[in-house]
């Protein structure tokens, strides 16, 4: 995979953590507690600092958890 199909794939394929709460409907806090849960795993992590960490999400675990989230919020409500 060259450069360009890299960054392709990476564009069509990949979320920030931003783009991944969007996606969720979640808050902040709520996101990362499903991420320390184990609930939604980074593809790709980055340590910037001591205190941020880069995550990368791939879309369709993204969906997959949503629509997850979707059906425990439906039988919660039965």
């Amino acid at each position: 995979m060259n450069k360009k199909e890299f960054i392709d794939f990476a564009r069509e394929n990949l979320l920030s953590s931003h783009q991944a709460r969007h996606i969720t409907g979640q808050s902040r806090a709520a996101f990362n507690q499903s991420v320390t849960n184990g609930y939604l795993k980074p593809a790709l992590e980055l340590k910037e600092s001591d205190t941020r960490i880069l995550r990368l999400y791939f879309q369709d675990e993204v969906i997959a958890y949503k629509e997850k989230m979707s059906d425990w919020q439906a039988a919660r409500k039965k």
